[in-house]
């Protein structure tokens, strides 16, 4: 498993199992799901070295005991898996919310812990007071590194304004028809900020037809691997992390041989200028869109409530 050196030394692997998406807990059960744990080490048998969760996923009692069977079965070592969580909804509450998700995942440290949104703040100086707590979590060595997820530029260069540490990692949507403009270059430049994307199978599994189609396809055949493959390897190509899931362990180990073969630089310009030339307008992330819908949710139910009364 290839890896990459993060701005604080440490180093994180370039392909990270996440247990997002379809292995979603939306019931808000704490029960334990038995099929997601097997899942779960199936991808560390399979050869995935870095876990992805979240609190708001509902998976981290899952990855836990995956990684808790997988090393008692031999499988793997503590110190070899690379276990990313995040913070999702209590962001003024850092140092609280990382000893829950502690607890759940049965571990005594993440390696990297992570803000899951700056949308849930509601000024610049929130921000800065957020990543104050981010520190100290740091240095206390509950995680090895932190880091921030969904930020643009100017959440970026409001967290650096006061910052001690800079953020290793900056987890965003990012797939050929959505790269965030400049914004994994800016990161880079001012302070060695590592983009992870997800949603990088965006063009097969979202099936967003657009000037992409015959590139992709072309490319797939030159390699003799999937489109999808395709996409992974065009992140990984830009030093960007990339985290993917499935259900099947034959794609499981489909992704994993994503560093058998390599673009070259022509190739990753031109997935990314005809990516530029998406159909739709505006590409507006997941993540705003989830906002936004929260929000709106929230404003119906109050205007409800208040007609009400």
């Amino acid at each position: 498993m290839s890896t990459i050196q993060l701005n604080d030394g440490n180093t994180m692997p370039l392909l990270a199992f996440g247990s997002g998406t379809a292995l979603l807990n939306l019931t808000g059960s704490d029960e334990i799901d038995r099929t997601k744990v097997d899942l779960i080490k199936c991808a560390i048998k399979t050869g995935y070295r870095h876990l992805d969760t979240a609190e708001m996923y509902g998976t981290e009692r899952e990855v836990g005991m995956a990684i808790k069977e997988s090393i008692e079965e031999g499988v793997v070592k503590r110190e070899e898996l690379f276990v990313t969580t995040k913070n999702s909804w209590k962001m003024t509450e850092s140092k609280n919310a990382i000893e829950i998700s502690l607890k759940k995942l049965g571990l005594d440290y993440v390696d990297l812990y992570l803000l899951h949104s700056p949308f849930w703040t509601e000024s610049p100086s929130d921000l800065q007071k957020v990543w104050i707590d981010m520190e100290d979590i740091k240095e206390s060595g509950k995680a090895r590194s932190i880091g921030v997820s969904n930020y643009e530029e100017l959440h970026i260069l409001t967290t650096l304004e006061t910052a001690r540490i800079p953020p290793a990692v900056n987890q965003v949507e990012f797939h050929p028809y959505f790269s965030y403009g400049n914004l994994r270059n800016f990161s880079r430049q001012r302070a060695n900020i590592l983009t992870t994307g997800y949603g990088a199978l965006a063009p097969v599994t979202h099936n967003i037809p657009g000037p992409l189609d015959d590139t992709l396809k072309a490319l797939s055949e030159k390699y003799g691997v999937s489109v999808g493959l395709i996409c992974l390897r065009w992140c990984i190509d830009q030093d960007v992390a990339v985290i993917t899931t499935s259900q099947k362990p034959t794609r499981m180990e489909e992704y994993m041989t994503v560093f058998d073969f390599k673009l070259t630089e022509e190739e990753v310009n031109e997935i990314r200028e005809k990516g530029a030339l998406c159909l739709k307008e505006e590409y507006i992330p997941r993540v705003v869109r989830y906002v936004e819908g929260l929000k709106k949710k929230a404003e119906a139910a109050a205007a409800a409530k208040n007609k009400k009364e």
